[in-house]
């Protein structure tokens, strides 16, 4: 078996949580800001930064398609209102 392979059974790793991609790109933030990386690795966590920006953003896509399932009209029939709706007073 090859240092790099996973040992048998292993299981995959679990897709991180959006508040631990937030977490992790605001250090990647800061550690840019610091302006104390070589160009090298500043470019490198840059290019990690937009892929952890870009896996938050479907994380959050995908929680409002959820909520958009969720709502339903008063008659029990579904109906797809979009987050940003104004409510509806009686």
């Amino acid at each position: 078996m090859s240092p790099k392979s996973e040992p048998r059974g292993a299981q995959p790793e679990a897709p991180e949580a959006y508040e631990q991609l937030v977490a992790r790109l605001e250090k990647l933030v800061g550690d840019l800001e610091g302006g104390g990386l070589p160009l090298e690795q500043s470019l490198e966590r840059f290019a990690e930064g937009m892929r952890l920006a870009q896996e938050a953003q479907r994380k959050l896509d995908e929680a409002e398609r959820r909520i958009e399932k969720l709502v339903r009209a008063v008659d029990g029939s579904e109906e797809s209102v979009p987050l940003d709706a104004p409510e509806e007073t009686p």
